[in-house]
């Protein structure tokens, strides 16, 4: 028997669902495995070692593929920062993105506003008490300008 198992089509179908949902049934779901047996199908594969191994490893793949990208956009973002040949504005927006990236930036504050609804609870909704609101005449609206 050898080391490594071969992987079934549907078995290679589930690792890359796994890898895209992180969610055992649905990737069984998806990969085309009987919706009543989704459940027990990802938990088989996911037991099984020479799955679980090429799962780890297409995550590595992946991951590393990330980095060669990051190390590739903040090496050419620092290239573009520093030509003199660019423009202020170009090497200014380089500069800024690259700042964001290492998180040289506070984080944008954010106004958050709360209302609490207890008061709806003291109001009597007995329309008799609400009286019309005046009508606004066109000519007090002229003084707004």
């Amino acid at each position: 028997m050898s080391e490594q198992k071969k992987l079934t089509s549907r078995q290679e179908r589930f690792i890359v669902e796994y890898l895209a949902t992180a969610n055992g049934a649905e990737a069984a779901r998806r990969a085309g495995y009987s919706e009543h047996t989704a459940r027990e199908m990802a938990c088989e594969n996911l037991a099984k070692p020479h799955i679980r191994s090429a799962i780890d490893s297409k995550r590595a793949e992946i991951m590393s593929e990330t980095e060669d990208k990051v190390e590739w956009l903040i090496n050419r973002l620092t290239s573009e920062a520093i030509d003199d040949g660019n423009g202020e504005a170009t090497r200014v927006r380089a500069l800024e993105v690259l700042g964001k990236i290492y998180g040289a930036f506070a984080p944008e504050k954010q106004e958050v506003t709360t209302y609490s609804g207890a008061f709806l609870a003291d109001l009597d909704l007995d329309e008799a008490q609400f009286e019309a609101l005046p009508e606004e005449k066109p000519s007090e609206l002229s003084d707004l300008h």
